[in-house]
């Protein structure tokens, strides 16, 4: 008795140092079949558990039994806990928490789906037992023998006492097995946080050595360079109208500054690419070798973006704290453009002053607007272009920063500086000449200028550009800038195509536009044209508009009709009214000129009325 007794508690003792092995538990199950097998002298055992869904019980652990028999079981006959007529053993055991046997399988009702799995297995009876915890019933503990058998009551105790300590066993593996599930869950979340927390480290210290950079005035190119070493990839920043403000330099590839720049005036949606994460977005930008991939970042003022940072390749290339340190120099790099505009405003304010002054003829003030203009890095004494577009007349005071920063880009290399400003609806820029330099050299230039505002949706009030000087003295000012828009205002007057004018290009009109009294020409004017001019147009259309464009066009009356849109025939009237009125004839090539000089003088004379109206 003592024997059998020490059998038992050390077959359970290895149960329960499997257990704290932490074995898995289909080798616990497995073990458990095989204690209870050899402890109660019986050639077959096996552990069913209900499925995850509770519908089925499934053979986990068993001894003795073949594989083709658990499948069997498991796969085509499993063991139903619902919707049969006549219950198991197992199923009863599960569900009553009390043993069931079957002495016979052969004259067993329950059993006639397993007979033949029964019989190839080589069993004839069998007992399931509940596997009974505190709050519920895990499965069966099923024991099956060869030959015909009654399984006793004190069979039944001892299996009962067996499965019960089975029980115990699974539930302390279970217990071990979810406690080492949470444990690696920790440790998991442990290990993020202190990713999380040295990434935040990082992150910080990247933002304090931007922040320093930025309080000691390194500027955009210190901030963008630090940033390129950070990201170890090209970095640029460019203004949102394309103005490159850095981009990589030393050994590192820089990105490709045209495709950056088209691509600053382009809508977020039409560029960006599914991929984003915060405030980066990819764009995709063509090219003619293909499409490129690039990161951008906006740095904004007032949630206004006011420059794109830049960088190559995708969001999903960048590492974590590649994106924070993105993010993060948006802040940065938006003081530093906030006290670039507003040092650069203050600058363009003070250079707004010195151009009303010179062109509003203060001459009084000569000798602080030299020294001022000096200041500024503007050379006065030196011979001055003077170029005229005309603008949005709202502006008075004060440029706007787009407009500013574009003509900066273009006048950068220039020294002494060149000075920029509004005036009577004009922008006029004073562009620095070498005594040597024609004036009509500086075509080139006066059409940069053009092309600032009227790529910016001024396409009306930037069609035309006069170029006139140089003015070698500050008394010159006044008049050239009058030659200047007298030519912006004469072009329009005349719907000339859009362009750049030089005084070269107008002859005699040219001339006529410096005079500074054109009392003596108006007479001119009036001797030649004094019957058209005082024809009533009650009387039929005016007939200067039809002069001045059969001059235009080589006195062809086809190619007038098509200008004026009218028919033929009304030219050819028209010229006949105008012969007889002025009693010339416009086939001579005296009265031909005569007529042609008083047109450009009546022209002139226009204009100059027109700039009575609309000066400053």
């Amino acid at each position: 008795m003592a024997e059998h007794l020490q059998g038992w508690l050390k077959a359970l003792a290895d149960v329960g140092a499997a257990v704290n092995r932490g074995v898995s538990l289909g080798e616990l199950l497995d073990l458990i079949a095989r204690t209870a097998s050899k402890l109660m002298s019986y050639e077959f055992c096996a552990i069913t558990m209900p499925d995850a869904a509770s519908q089925v019980l499934m053979i986990e652990g068993s001894y003795g039994l073949s594989a083709d028999y658990i499948r069997e079981i498991n796969a085509t006959h499993p063991i139903r806990l619902h919707g049969v007529h006549t219950p198991t053993p197992s199923v009863q055991a599960f569900t009553m928490g009390v043993p069931v046997q079957i002495e016979d399988f052969g004259n067993h009702p329950a059993m006639l789906v397993w007979r033949d799995a029964a019989k190839d297995q080589g069993f004839n009876s069998m007992i399931s037992v509940p596997l009974n915890s505190a709050d519920e019933t895990l499965g069966t503990l099923n024991c099956y023998t060869r030959s015909t058998h009654h399984f006793t009551k004190e069979e039944e105790s001892r299996l009962l006492m067996l499965a019960g300590q089975a029980a115990l066993a699974i539930t302390t593996s279970r217990l071990r097995s979810e406690q080492a599930e949470r444990i690696t869950v920790l440790n998991g979340l442990n290990e993020s946080l202190e990713e999380q927390y040295e990434l935040q480290r990082q992150t910080e210290a990247i933002h304090e050595r931007l922040t320093a950079l930025t309080l000691e005035g390194g500027g955009v190119r210190a901030l963008g360079g630090a940033l390129t070493e950070i990201l170890d990839r090209p970095v640029a920043v460019c203004e949102t109208n394309g103005t490159v403000l850095y981009n990589t330099e030393g050994d590192g590839a820089s990105l490709p500054v045209a495709l950056l720049a088209n691509a600053a005036d382009l809508p977020l949606p039409d560029v960006m690419s599914a991929g984003s994460a915060g405030l980066l977005a990819e764009v995709n930008l063509p090219d003619t070798t293909g499409t490129g991939t690039f990161v951008r970042v906006p740095v904004m003022i007032k949630d206004k973006v006011i420059a794109w940072i830049w960088t190559s390749g995708t969001i999903s290339e960048l590492r974590p704290l590649d994106r924070q340190a993105l993010e993060r120099a948006a802040a940065p790099l938006a003081l530093e453009l906030l006290r670039t505009r507003t040092a650069t405003q203050t600058e363009w304010r003070d250079t707004g002053e010195i151009l009303s002054a010179l062109l509003s003829g203060r001459v009084h003030e000569a000798t602080a607007l030299l020294a001022e203009a000096e200041r500024l890095g503007h050379g006065l004494s030196l011979p001055h272009a003077v170029i005229a577009v005309r603008f949005d007349p709202r502006t008075e005071r004060t440029l706007p920063h787009w407009l500013t920063a574009k003509f900066a880009q273009v006048a950068w290399q220039i020294s002494p500086k060149p000075l920029l400003g509004p005036y009577g609806g004009f922008v006029v820029a004073l562009w620095p000449m070498v005594p040597t330099t024609r004036i009509d050299q500086m075509r080139g230039i006066a059409d940069k200028v053009r092309r600032i505002p009227s790529g910016h949706g001024q396409s009306t009030d930037a069609a035309y550009v006069a170029v006139t000087g140089p003015a070698t003295n500050i008394a010159d000012y006044p008049a050239a800038f009058a030659t200047a828009r007298g030519a912006v205002e004469l072009a329009a007057l005349r719907k000339s195509p859009p362009g750049t004018i030089v005084l070269s290009d107008l002859g005699l009109t040219g001339l006529l536009l410096q005079l500074p009294d054109v009392s003596a020409l108006n007479r001119y004017a009036d001797d030649v044209l004094g019957p058209l001019r005082c024809y009533d147009p009650a009387q039929g259309p005016s007939l200067l508009p039809t002069l001045s464009a059969l001059l235009n066009n080589n006195l062809s009356a086809g190619k007038t009709a098509e200008q004026l849109h009218i028919q033929e025939d009304a030219v050819v009237e028209a010229r006949r009214q105008i012969e007889a009125l002025l009693a010339l004839d416009l086939s001579r090539v005296a009265d031909l000129t005569r007529i042609s000089t008083a047109l450009e003088v009546h022209d002139v004379i226009e204009t100059r009325h027109r700039q009575g109206n609309t000066s400053a």
